[in-house]
């Protein structure tokens, strides 16, 4: 009698200590605010996504994307179709691990990866178009060419007279660059699109250079562009021009302009013809244009040196190969995405895929082929399979497109910041 007793005793302690909160859960659920904060399903979910957002918070506790899964599905039908969307949700899924999320950035606001469908999409986002962001460099800034009140500033100075009392602007000259070095600019529009001086040289240039320093690049553009070349401005009126038509996405132009300059900055144009041939993929061009590199000038050379570097890059050494990745996913799951660089996405496919297939495995000896506890996770396991390849291919392929207009942005900016210290 003792003995059975005993037992339940041991049992029922048990069963009490068991039921019992840990110190660490009762921290986490304490209302310390005096206010219960329930959490609730995304807003605009169905009822199958409500239902899977409660299993999810239920299995692992949180999200590490935004959107999470079964809300970013079915945007991703929407933008990329139905096929794609199956399997870069699954991609996604095998990703959404603290192993495959380690190297991702994190919002500082909410914790969280915000990742949508155009992860998936091989469209460049730094495409350049009318709407496009004139200056992705950052030399410039982001806001496109306009005149004083939205619309285009008129070349007044080129085109028309001013009043009886205009005077010369190389009068002003210094105090016009006083104000822009002071950032006063807006100061020295006023004072230069005004009728207080006659039209010259100087002026035309002191109106593109001010509304380049303004990041008005279109307007700037035409300011530059029509300083004439017996000026005391040219060569620093010209080169900038370049510059500016190559981030606004122009790059016949300039090239025909510099081919046909004969100024004394020979080896600044054949630095703003490198970069030119590299924005036009024309490798020849990069070759003859790069042989007056000299790279002895400080205010060139590290330029020079960063466009031999990116002509290397791109044309000397092999590219990653997404069919490449993709195959070495099809041997081993997550292969693909290590070759690609995620160490974590891809050590995160292998043991989610591995593990689908390790319970298919099981399934098919204990209860055979046909039971339907060993269809369910083959069939899981097959579309993770697959999404595992489609996301070594994207993951490589979108890998070589970023870097593509990492380089274009680098150039840019090699281009226009030599001109900072050679015409200082």
């Amino acid at each position: 009698m003792k003995k059975p007793a005993i037992v339940a005793a041991v049992l029922l302690a048990c069963a009490t200590a068991f039921a019992q909160t840990g110190g660490r859960e009762l921290l986490r659920n304490a209302d310390f605010s005096g206010q219960l904060i329930k959490e609730t399903p995304p807003a605009g979910a169905n009822c199958a996504e409500t239902a899977m957002w409660s299993l999810r918070r239920q299995l692992t506790g949180r999200d590490h994307y935004e959107p999470a899964n079964y809300m970013f599905v079915r945007q991703a039908i929407h933008e990329i179709g139905f096929i794609p969307a199956v399997f870069a949700t699954s991609d996604r899924i095998l990703r959404d691990t603290k192993i495959g999320t380690v190297r991702a950035i994190v919002d500082p606001e909410d914790g969280r990866i915000h990742e949508g469908p155009e992860a998936y999409s091989l469209k460049r986002a730094a495409a350049r178009s009318s709407a496009a962001d004139p200056d992705p460099s950052g030399a410039f800034g982001s806001r496109k060419g306009r005149g004083p009140a939205g619309g285009e500033a008129p070349l007044r100075g080129l085109v028309q007279g001013s009043s009886a009392a205009a005077r010369w602007v190389s009068q002003d000259y210094d105090f016009v660059q006083y104000l822009i070095d002071n950032d006063l600019k807006q100061d020295a529009r006023q004072l230069l699109f005004g009728d207080g001086f006659h039209p010259s040289d100087t002026l035309t240039f002191l109106r593109g250079w001010t509304l380049y320093q303004l990041k008005e690049l279109e307007q700037a553009n035409r300011y530059l562009g029509a300083v004439p070349s017996a000026s005391a401005f040219y060569d620093q009126a010209f080169f900038y021009s370049n510059a500016v038509s190559a981030h606004l996405g122009d790059y016949v132009s300039p090239t025909a302009r510099l081919e046909a300059y004969s100024g004394p900055y020979a080896e600044l144009k054949g630095v703003q013809l490198a970069g030119l041939a590299l924005l036009r993929d024309d490798p020849e061009a990069f070759k003859s244009a790069s042989g007056a590199f000299r790279y002895n000038d400080f205010k060139l050379e590290a330029a020079e040196h960063e466009l031999d570097d990116i002509f290397e890059l791109r044309y000397e050494k092999p590219q990653k190969s997404p069919l490449l990745a993709a195959a070495a996913s099809a041997l081993v799951p997550g292969l693909g995405k290590i070759y690609a660089g995620q160490l974590g996405e891809g050590i995160s496919t292998f043991l989610i895929t591995g593990a689908m297939g390790a319970i298919t495995a099981e399934h098919w000896i204990k209860d055979g082929p046909k039971d339907w506890k060993t269809i369910v996770p083959a069939v899981l396991t097959g579309i993770l399979y697959i999404g595992n390849i489609y996301g070594s291919y994207m993951s490589v392929s979108i890998y070589n497109s970023h870097l593509y207009d990492a380089q274009e942005t680098a150039v840019l900016y090699n281009i226009h910041i030599p001109l900072r210290s050679v015409f200082k």
